[in-house]
């Protein structure tokens, strides 16, 4: 887990400055926003502070691993949260670090109690606006994955992550929005011989 912590700090330091002005000289007397429009409706977000957090629902695959299924809980859902922060490097694309993080009870047991995978992730991403209010996000970076018990916490390494994301803008503002997102995320361990995929419906929030 070390190399994921160590890439959330140096990611925070690298896109942390990148604020820009959103107003710009008028050249008769000073300054003035710019519009908030441009030609096909989308936001002029351009030159912001990209950042936002997420909260969703879903379900985790495992193939290949050692991992064993839940014996009590068959059902039991994962919690996501994720969370952003980068730029708008134009109005319809943002380049971001982006984190994930998905849990699911994999075992109960009455005297052991719970043991609950964890599946990290921390990521380079890029995110277009294919309209005003829809857009797609690609990721690429180290995921992490631990199993943790009463006693005991076991750790499956790192590995590559990948991560694909839609979502919808349902309330779209100029500096803010909620949109709702689906989201999928894989990551390799053991070589690319194990693999652990988690899908989730949610919601994020966002300021620009």
């Amino acid at each position: 887990m070390k190399p994921i912590k160590s890439l959330l700090v140096l990611a925070i330091l690298v896109f942390a400055p990148a604020v820009a002005s959103a107003q710009y000289y008028g050249g008769g007397g000073g300054y003035y926003q710019q519009p908030s429009r441009i030609p096909g409706g989308f936001h002029d977000r351009t030159g912001r502070l990209s950042w936002g957090f997420g909260i969703g629902l879903g379900g985790m695959h495992d193939d290949g691993s050692q991992i064993t299924n839940c014996d009590n809980c068959a059902n039991a859902p994962v919690l996501e949260l994720d969370g952003h922060i980068g730029g708008m490097v134009s109005p319809r694309f943002a380049l971001l670090f982006e984190g994930q993080l998905n849990a699911r009870t994999v075992h109960s047991d009455v005297y052991n109690g719970d043991t609950v995978l964890t599946q990290s992730a921390a990521m380079v991403a890029g995110q277009f606006w294919v309209t005003p209010q829809l857009w797609i996000k690609g990721g690429l970076g180290l995921a992490g994955l631990q199993a943790d018990d009463t006693y005991v916490t076991y750790d499956y390494g790192t590995g590559l992550a990948i991560m694909g994301a839609v979502g919808f803008e349902l309330m779209s503002a100029r500096w803010f929005a909620i949109d709702l997102q689906g989201r999928i995320i894989e990551g390799a361990y053991n070589s690319g011989n194990d693999h652990v995929t988690a899908a989730n419906v949610g919601l994020g929030f966002n300021w620009y």
